[in-house]
């Protein structure tokens, strides 16, 4: 069975871990049934077959297609082998008339040779006629994957000085311990109008990798597709940029001046307008696809990425609804899409790191687009007044964009942010915000993200676990069937509960609750040290609260206007603190308080 390699990335200077690099199992395939019996040698053809108007050479294209146990395996719910043979099927189909078809199968006839090729076509005899019965019999069974013997094959019916293209449909790296780079360079060598394309097909992008040399060594494409939609685009795209090339420069001319020539660029000239003109296509033609390829770096001259990226490519235009129309979705690290000529806009999304960019696809002109993402990242976390970690599962963070709106409200970029964990985020500054437990112990800090680099952001929280405890006299038995009420100096509600023992974790400060029980409230004021974990008890004993006191807890009364209030200490011996909560005036040497914000201990 073909074992999978385990990419191991980095990225300037992000960790490893950012790209989460993983290992597939490749899936076992059912036993393979005896191998059908080899098809009637077809008829030789030259590598550049004439067309049918016998006036012009159509390309040849060979395809080289892996049929070994583990395109048996399934890509979703369907295996490879089948995806391949479909999308080989439906190029037949499409470019019928516009190139002359042959392939090479390998892994089909022996459960284990490197030397298991076979030539079931040459270039000219594959067609959509011939198709079912040259590849609709093959049976995956070899475990070992001669790719280099297969190409080596498929290179040997390039004709002298002739064009020849090869298209590889394989899932993974070559078993037969075959250097796949150096022969695509010696067969490159040999025959300068060889080029090899590869389309992977592999639910991990990085298990293609050892296949991207052949392409980059004879100038051809290559596709890492990881669904069976992504494969047939990238079979799409390949074949268009094979079947329609770009438009040679001898053949654009202006409308004034000579015939451009060899670097020579078509521009608007102060003074004179140069418009390009080519010979148009054939008002019954349709318009063809055009392999647009893209990759995207981390930082601009940094490295590119090779996992973790999603390309969506919607149509430019708006619909009815004001949206945009989503053309196709990409999951390898450098996709090639076919599209037809037009706008698109391509996002580029690794983590919440994200770019879009509007393209000009033109007719006949392949593009290579690169995306440079400024991604830097951010790994969060909280810990306690004595420093030791915040408790798992206590602590919580959203991450908030730096612009507030009119209301200065922050716009949110990712809630209930786990700790520990790398955030991939644009460059930029962000509003951190913290909440450890489930009441108000909220803490806030901005932090920038450089691009290439990972911010460490450590939270200090100063809030305390508290428990509550109705009592018929301290230290006393819970009692259960009551309700309670966590209130600020200002009368808001912090948190409410039922239940004997409820527990919260409180900002440092100055608090009130309020215990309602067979039909009586009683009331405690407390203080919260940070990290000060303790237990409140409310004491039936005590009594129960009047009328009167409960409604200042629920609404103390608004403070004076600067200039308007009495000084603190002054007033009759029964008036109210501005607090809400003193029975008597405020000590005279105490400092000032901010009604509405902090209590001062109450008076004994």
């Amino acid at each position: 069975m073909r074992g999978i390699r385990i990419a191991a990335l980095k990225l300037l200077a992000l960790p490893a871990c950012m790209l989460g690099a993983g290992l597939a199992a490749a899936q076992e395939a059912p036993s393979p049934a005896q191998a059908a019996p080899a098809p009637a040698q077809a008829a030789p053809a030259s590598a550049a077959a004439p067309s049918a108007a016998g006036n012009a050479l159509l390309p040849s294209i060979l395809f080289v297609l892996e049929s070994g146990r583990s395109m048996g395996g399934k890509l979703g719910d369907t295996p490879k082998l089948d995806i391949a043979r479909t999308g080989i099927e439906q190029a037949l189909t499409n470019q019928a008339g516009r190139a002359a078809f042959g392939v090479i199968t390998f892994g089909h006839r022996k459960t284990w040779s490197c030397k298991d090729t076979e030539l079931l076509a040459k270039p000219s005899t594959l067609t959509g006629e011939s198709y079912e019965t040259l590849l609709g019999g093959l049976k995956p069974k070899g475990r070992q994957a001669a790719i280099a013997a297969a190409v080596s094959d498929a290179a040997s019916l390039a004709s002298t000085g002739e064009p020849l293209d090869v298209i590889l449909v394989a899932d993974g790296k070559d078993e037969c311990k075959a250097d796949v780079c150096k022969t695509a360079d010696v067969l490159k060598q040999a025959s300068k109008g060889l080029r090899v394309h590869v389309v992977g097909l592999n639910e991990k992008a990085e298990a293609l990798d050892p296949l991207a040399c052949i392409a980059e060594k004879t100038g051809g494409k290559f596709v890492a597709a990881t669904s069976g939609a992504a494969f047939r685009d990238g079979m799409d795209a390949v074949l268009a940029s094979i079947t329609n090339p770009p438009v040679p420069l001898d053949a654009v001319k202006t409308a004034e001046g000579p015939p451009l020539k060899p670097g020579e660029t078509a521009v608007f000239k102060s003074g004179a307008q140069r418009t390009l003109s080519v010979s148009p296509p054939k008002t019954n033609e349709p318009q063809q696809p055009v392999p647009v390829s893209f990759k995207a770096l981390v930082t601009e001259g940094g490295a590119q990425l090779r996992s973790g990226l999603t390309w969506r490519v919607y149509s430019a235009k708006r619909t009815a609804d004001g949206s945009f129309e989503l053309i196709s979705t990409h999951r390898e690290p450098a996709p090639t899409a076919a599209l037809l000529p037009g706008e698109y806009l391509v996002n580029a999304a690794y983590g919440l790191s994200n770019l879009t960019k509007k393209l000009k696809v033109d007719g006949g002109q392949s593009l290579n687009e690169t995306f440079v993402l400024n991604t830097g990242a951010l790994a969060l976390r909280g810990v306690l007044a004595n420093g030791q970690e915040c408790p798992d599962g206590s602590v919580r963070f959203d991450i908030l964009s730096d612009e507030a709106d009119q209301f200065g409200k922050h716009e949110a970029v990712l809630a209930d942010a786990k700790p520990r964990s790398i955030i991939r985020l644009n460059a930029g500054v962000y509003r951190i915000r913290s909440l450890y437990g489930d009441a108000n112990a909220v803490v806030g800090v901005d932090v920038t993200v450089e691009p290439g680099k990972v911010t460490q952001a450590t939270l200090k929280h100063s809030g305390a676990k508290i428990t509550f405890r109705l009592v018929q006299s301290l230290g006393g038995e819970a009692l259960a069937d009551t309700k309670w009420t966590i209130l600020t100096s200002a009368g808001d509600t912090v948190k409410s509960n039922a239940g004997a023992l409820p527990t919260h974790i409180l900002a440092a400060g100055n608090y009130a609750v309020v215990a309602d029980h067979a039909g009586n409230s009683y009331t405690r004021k407390f203080s919260i040290e940070p990290g000060g974990d303790r237990q409140i008890e409310v004491a039936i004993a005590d009594g129960p609260t009047s009328e009167e006191e409960l409604k200042i807890l629920l609404n103390p009364p608004d403070a004076p206007e600067p200039g308007t209030g009495i000084a603190a200490g002054e007033g009759p011996g029964n008036a109210m603190g501005f607090d809400g909560f003193s029975r008597r005036p405020a000590d005279p040497n105490a400092p000032l308080i901010n009604p509405g914000t902090l209590f001062r201990p109450s008076s004994p």
